[in-house]
């Protein structure tokens, strides 16, 4: 499996880090390429694109300042949507809302895409030390899929449906 990685800020640089420690093949991508570097050179392949990661991969995890940023990167005309191949897994780890993910989700659907939350308990140093809380939200069957990817990062906690994941961190 290919995993490709966008959002390389102070939390998902140290996640990538984790998920190459692990044996992850990764694919990254960035607005700031001098974020990759030391990725680089663990092993992750960047790209210069989201059309490109998503016709490299199987899974793409984002972790993204927002929801604005996470819609233009999946549903924008070069976006992931439009450029991962059926049956891929999308997996959004930016902290947005339910109603957000839902959309998400929907949209996914129509094109064959599989769509899970895990928005992020923890700060930069709990994605150092594989720590973080990911708050899974989606099919059950798919949250068991990828648990196995994930926990590298930490703690994968199944929160039910799509959207109970970014839910739990609002209560």
């Amino acid at each position: 499996m290919k995993i490709g990685f966008i959002g390389l800020g102070r939390m998902g640089n140290p996640m990538v880090v984790n998920l190459l420690a692990a044996g992850s093949k990764m694919v990254i991508h960035d607005l700031a390429r001098e974020d990759a570097g030391n990725l680089e050179s663990q092993g992750a392949k960047w790209v210069d694109t989201v059309k490109e990661v998503g016709e490299l991969c199987d899974v793409v995890i984002t972790c993204l300042p927002g929801q604005q940023q996470v819609d233009e990167l999946v549903l924008g005309e070069n976006g992931l949507f439009n450029n991962l191949p059926e049956g891929a897994i999308y997996i959004d780890m930016s902290t947005t809302s339910a109603a957000a993910i839902q959309h998400l989700g929907e949209e996914g659907a129509k094109r064959g895409v599989r769509v899970m939350e895990a928005p992020l308990e923890g700060r930069i140093a709990n994605a150092r030390e594989a720590s973080l809380i990911m708050h899974a939200g989606g099919d059950d069957e798919l949250v068991g899929e990828m648990e196995a990817t994930l926990q590298p990062l930490g703690e994968v906690r199944n929160e039910g449906a799509l959207g109970c994941g970014n839910n739990s961190l609002a209560a």
